[in-house]
């Protein structure tokens, strides 16, 4: 990770750490980085996100470069469109599951894939140098033509009609308002749909994959026969049986995993998670033949894994689910709908039978997250740890000056004693 970048893009509360000069000076490096570049620009419902729009665009044009405004979009369609007219890059103002007053900007490279931290570095380096073109070689803003072809795509992903179920969808107020009730209808269910505010001071706020018991609670009200919340940008999706339990990424993977390799379509037998994937989820797969590879924390690192391994299928805990089959990046709403493919002849609560091992996540705030993870003590205590409990993960957050410590165990009492202990040596060694 770089100066600007995180794990997922740049991102902070608007106007504080993420200002128009942010905007401005990506959408120009964009442009040193590749001469005369065609950039897609969406963005979610935010209050901030047309200024952050507006100052990529300009960034962009100042350079010589063509923006396509695609208005409000999911972070998956701007991955798509990013494809589908040719974009040299595409950019999503949005910070994704954060709260209505942070933003972010993620970047997509010609594949629709996220960029890796290689080409950040190097975009980075072009932050505080901008390069103006000409009067006469001012790049063009034009609108996105044919906004309707994602949400039509989506559809078509869809093998089964729905006509005759019931689904609540939580739109977290956000990006997948304009698309995912529409998308459902077109495919004949009946549709519930909580959260769909756009008047972007409400995006996610106790809503959305962060507040799963939010469409719960509307699922049993209704009698659906299952809930589907998406975050901010619906690149996530926290899914909701038609009991009321809660159907985590995890479990998601495991679902589509065994499902794809019952019909042939699962390459290698092999499935892709992170460092958090749940152990019982693993030994889940490992029943049904499918082995599972893991990679760090990150939706662009399960995209590359999945390149590098021609694997089918991967997420995260979190609800990132990537279906290379269909699309090169997370799509919360794309993910919705091929579960619901799948509860048309099974009920979501028995394609999620599956016995998770508890877990515990604790943090702590430091000055100098290189050095805590470098400490002989801290290592030291990861490793007594580790005889402790299942798997014990201690890494540093990529957006915060904060070190996380994950530990899993197979009673909550070990993982929480266990995360507890380390995060005392945490604490100490940065007195």
């Amino acid at each position: 990770m770089g100066d600007w970048f995180g794990t997922d893009g740049i991102r902070g509360i608007a106007g504080e750490t993420i200002t128009a000069r942010t905007a401005f000076a990506l959408g120009n490096s964009l442009c040193r980085f590749k001469k005369n570049a065609v950039v897609l620009i969406g963005r979610d419902t935010r209050v901030s996100s047309d200024m952050l729009m507006l100052a990529a665009a300009a960034g962009i044009s100042a350079g010589g470069g063509t923006v396509y405004d695609g208005g409000i979009l999911p972070t998956a369609a701007v991955s798509f469109f990013v494809r589908r007219i040719g974009a040299d890059y595409g950019i999503v103002v949005s910070a994704s599951h954060n709260p209505p007053e942070y933003n972010g900007l993620k970047v997509f490279d010609r594949n629709g894939m996220k960029l890796d931290e290689k080409d950040e570095g190097k975009i980075e380096r072009y932050f505080g140098c901008y390069s103006f073109a000409s009067a006469l070689s001012c790049g063009k803003i034009f609108r996105l033509p044919h906004r309707g072809a994602y949400a039509d795509y989506i559809a078509q992903c869809c093998e089964r009609p729905l006509s005759g179920f019931k689904f609540v969808l939580d739109c977290a107020n956000g990006a997948a308002s304009a698309f995912a009730p529409r998308i459902f209808e077109k495919l004949g269910a009946k549709v519930y749909c909580i959260c769909c505010k756009t008047d972007g001071r409400s995006v996610n706020d106790h809503c959305g994959a962060l507040y799963p018991e939010r469409v719960r609670d509307a699922l049993l009200k209704y009698g659906a026969d299952a809930g589907f919340s998406y975050d901010g940008d619906a690149d996530r999706l926290i899914a909701v049986d038609e009991r009321g339990e809660i159907v985590d990424g995890d479990k998601i993977l495991y679902i589509l995993a065994k499902d794809m390799k019952s019909k042939g379509r699962l390459p290698q037998n092999l499935a892709v998670g992170t460092a958090h994937t749940n152990t019982g989820v693993e030994r889940a797969l490992e029943r049904e033949g499918i082995a599972l590879a893991r990679t760090d924390i990150g939706d662009k690192y399960v995209a590359r894994c999945m390149c590098r391994s021609g694997a089918a299928v991967g997420g995260e805990q979190s609800g990132h689910i990537i279906l290379s089959r269909y699309a090169s990046t997370g799509d919360g709403i794309l993910t919705s709908v091929k579960l619901s493919e799948l509860i048309t002849e099974n009920k979501l609560s028995d394609l999620a039978d599956v016995r998770l091992l508890p877990q515990y996540n604790a943090s702590v705030k430091v000055r100098d997250k290189v050095r805590v993870l470098g400490s002989e003590k801290v290592r030291e205590a990861v490793e007594r740890e580790s005889g402790f409990v299942e798997r014990i993960v201690v890494r540093a957050s990529g957006t915060e000056p904060v070190v996380r410590i994950f530990a899993e165990a197979e009673t909550m009492h070990a993982a929480r004693s266990s995360a507890e202990r380390v995060r005392r040596i945490i604490i100490g060694s940065e007195e």
